[in-house]
């Protein structure tokens, strides 16, 4: 795989993440009214790896040379992190409304569901910021060759 294929693919991803936001955000939307939360646990699960992932990597990328990248996926890492904790309320949130009798006459539901809404906005958006950053950084750290990773060789050269 050249490093030309790695970088379209990457560039690929952004926009494609875009699409992707938007269109979770569509069928959310939907599911609310619908009240699965299944879809709420499963994207804070997803958020949650996609976290830990960029942390490894940024511990990664901080034993190279090029450590203030890592520094930058380490904050990536922490958007990312903020995701599941939105998603970690919208999912929360799902379950404590489907817990309640409430009428749909009152105003209790309307709010709640609008909470849950824009916490699951929210969620997505830290999401997408974090994965927008997060894929140059990786794909540079990807594409450079080894000898240039060497945080040793910058010492002795």
């Amino acid at each position: 795989m050249g490093p030309k294929f790695v970088v379209v693919s990457f560039v690929l991803l952004r926009v494609l993440l875009l699409a992707i936001g938007v269109g979770y955000l569509a069928v959310e939307s939907r599911e609310i009214f619908a009240l699965r939360q299944l879809t709420s646990f499963t994207v804070f699960v997803a958020f949650f790896m996609m976290a830990n992932f960029q942390m490894g990597v940024s511990r990664a990328m901080l034993r190279t040379a090029k450590r203030r990248a890592g520094f930058k996926v380490a904050q990536v890492g922490c958007i990312m992190f903020i995701a599941t904790l939105f998603a970690a309320v919208d999912a929360a949130l799902d379950v404590f409304f489907s817990q309640l009798n409430l009428s749909p006459n009152t105003p209790a539901p309307l709010v709640l569901f609008v909470v849950g809404w824009l916490c699951n906005s929210a969620a997505v958006a830290y999401a997408l910021v974090s994965m927008y950053r997060f894929i140059p950084l990786l794909s540079d750290f990807i594409t450079a060759p080894v000898h240039c990773l060497d945080a040793d060789a910058d010492l002795k050269g």
